[in-house]
């Protein structure tokens, strides 16, 4: 059986600093729903976005997957280490936390935090900022060789999307938690999939000597695309279902249990 592996030359190109804003644009939003409509949700998935996300690049990085000496660079500044994690934790997880929830808000309730307009636009700049970064990426080294599929993938999809199943029929949110994984797919691919086209974050094997070539373009959009559906997406619900689960997200239709 071949081994895939997910290929990835943005550390160095421009990435992290494209984060910072879409960060900024994460704490506008809780700032926003928590002052002008006394909702503390989107603030509650702000932190559990940055908490779970440093915590799996914590993971990720010492059990060795990102590859050996990993690091990444912010305005020419090298990082690595938990500093590195918790800085991943706040420039990635918070967005993708915030608009997955979004998209719930916006299925879910009568007077969403924020229009769809502006959501619709907030994901028109995601993959402008994710153009950018795919072409400042041209000609970059691969930073990042991670393997796929393999029992890790198992074992990490039962420990997080295997939970927040569990935790949300608990609840009875199991159609809230449908949506935010439709909400984190959303977000998944308009990041992810201009990197892709622009190989700058693509699917890769080794070739016999070692090193890392593109893989097969049929090969390229299954693997990625089963990447999007469970590496990514449904390995992030834990997000969701455990504020979630605590009584933190609470919705109007629903009488506290």
């Amino acid at each position: 059986m071949t081994n895939y592996y997910m290929l990835r030359s943005f550390d160095h190109a421009g990435y992290y600093e494209t984060r910072l804003i879409l960060m900024v644009v994460a704490l506008r939003l809780a700032y926003h729903a928590l002052r002008r409509k006394q909702d503390s949700r989107y603030l509650v998935m702000l932190i559990s976005g940055i908490f779970f996300q440093a915590l799996m690049e914590y993971v990720l990085q010492v059990t060795g997957l990102r590859g050996p000496g990993y690091h990444f660079s912010v305005f020419g500044v090298s990082m690595s280490g938990i500093g590195a994690n918790l800085f991943q934790g706040l420039a990635e997880g918070a967005i993708f936390s915030v608009m997955a929830f979004w998209f719930v808000d916006l299925n879910t309730s009568s007077n969403p935090a924020a229009p769809r307009a502006a959501y619709l636009r907030v994901l028109a700049l995601i993959v402008l900022l994710s153009c950018v970064v795919g072409y400042l990426s041209r000609g970059q080294p691969i930073t990042s060789p991670r393997p796929m599929f393999g029992v890790v993938t198992v074992y990490w999809l039962l420990s997080t999307a295997g939970p927040a199943v569990v935790l949300a029929a608990w609840r009875r949110g199991l159609r809230y938690l449908g949506y935010f994984y439709i909400g984190l797919l959303i977000y998944n691919v308009v990041t992810f999939e201009p990197l892709h086209i622009l190989e700058a974050r693509y699917i890769g094997v080794r070739n016999p000597s070692g090193g890392f070539v593109a893989a097969p373009m049929p090969a390229q959009m299954v693997v990625m695309f089963c990447s999007h559906l469970i590496e990514v997406a449904a390995q992030k619900t834990h997000y969701f279902a455990v504020p979630f689960a605590m009584g933190l997200i609470r919705f109007r239709d629903r009488q506290p249990q």
